[in-house]
């Protein structure tokens, strides 16, 4: 199953993606195709892999290796020259980068671990954030955009069953911190795509890198009503500051996020909606897997879109790899989430 979506390439401080300040392309897929199912019990479309497939996207599966610093992608378009691809690995954490202005800054997002792939100097470039825990793993990937549309999904899952967390005493619920990664459809700061030899006509649309957000999440689950919610804070979007000077950075702060009406299931996973802090309208959907020989860990992605004044037609889709709250922990989330 492929999914289409239209990417908004301006710069920074520009709110819209065509002239008129709309986006004429729609994401659009097969709702008939074999790859995708019903789940009986909650009647969401699922992917093969068990993943909603607006979550999904185009992407079928990841395979990471932390040790050997290796991601393959598998379904992603436009990414490779075939089905199954080997990314690049870039950097575990962020990677402080120098500017062609001077500036330096510190790209990709904490806790993950960054992989790129561009097959020639006029093929899209994919970014990919990626990690791994006890016996989970998660990632998004996205290509820049190019030719109206980007692609773009996120994956995750668990190796081993599913053994439920223990609360503290006295309690019913455990709550899991950590940080958050997503890529969005904007152009982001160049920081590897290939140079491009020559002189080149102007008017050709030549590849660019995702923009990017990063953030804090915590999400609290309740283990009598088998309830998931949650929050996505301090986000920070990395783009293109100056689209006549590519490795040009600039932030902008995203407001936060809502996860909502989460369900947990009995093999541990869980599917809920996205809204923005503070509004009641759905934007989008966020799901994922509880693992860990003890419920010690929690990951899964979310994939929402309009949740911007200051833009139009923007798209996210983001990943959690996510640690539970235990005694001796500190910080401002798991000192207050603990008895």
């Amino acid at each position: 199953m492929k999914r289409f979506s239209s990417v908004c390439a301006l710069a920074l401080i520009v709110g819209a993606c065509g002239g008129d300040g709309t986006n004429p392309f729609t994401t659009s897929f097969d709702a008939n195709d074999p790859a995708t199912t019903i789940d009986p019990d909650s009647e969401t479309e699922v992917s093969a892999a068990g993943i909603p497939v607006l979550i999904a996207s185009d992407l079928d599966s990841l395979s990471y290796n932390a040790t050997d610093k290796t991601l393959t992608v598998t379904g992603l378009t436009q990414d490779g020259t075939s089905a199954v691809n080997a990314y690049r690995h870039v950097v575990d954490g962020q990677q402080t980068i120098t500017t062609s202005d001077g500036n330096t800054y510190s790209a990709f997002v904490n806790g993950y671990t960054t992989f790129t792939r561009q097959n020639d100097a006029l093929g899209r470039h994919s970014t990919a954030f990626v990690a791994s825990r006890a016996g989970l793993q998660a990632g998004v990937v996205m290509t820049g955009g190019q030719f109206n549309k980007f692609f773009a999904g996120t994956y995750y899952e668990r190796n081993g069953d599913y053994v439920a967390p223990t609360a503290p005493d006295t309690r019913f619920d455990v709550t899991y911190h950590g940080t958050y990664a997503a890529g969005i459809n904007f152009s982001g700061p160049n920081t590897d795509l290939l140079p491009i030899v020559g002189p080149i006509d102007e008017d050709i649309d030549v590849p660019r890198q995702s923009a990017y957000v990063r953030g804090l999440i915590f999400v609290n689950v309740d283990l009598n009503d088998m309830s998931v919610e949650g929050q996505i804070y301090n986000r920070t979007g990395v783009f293109r500051a100056d689209e006549t000077a590519d490795d040009t950075v600039g932030f902008f702060g995203y407001p936060e996020i809502a996860l909502v009406e989460g369900v947990l299931a009995a093999d541990g996973s869980f599917a809920g909606k996205v809204q923005n802090q503070g509004k009641l309208l759905d934007i989008g959907d966020f799901a994922g897997i509880i693992g860990g020989d003890s419920g010690q860990a929690l990951a899964g992605g979310t994939r929402f879109e309009d949740f911007e004044t200051t833009f139009e037609d923007e798209i996210e889709y983001g990943v959690f790899v996510l640690d539970i709250c235990e005694v001796g922990d500190t910080g401002d989330i798991c000192t207050n989430a603990l008895p």
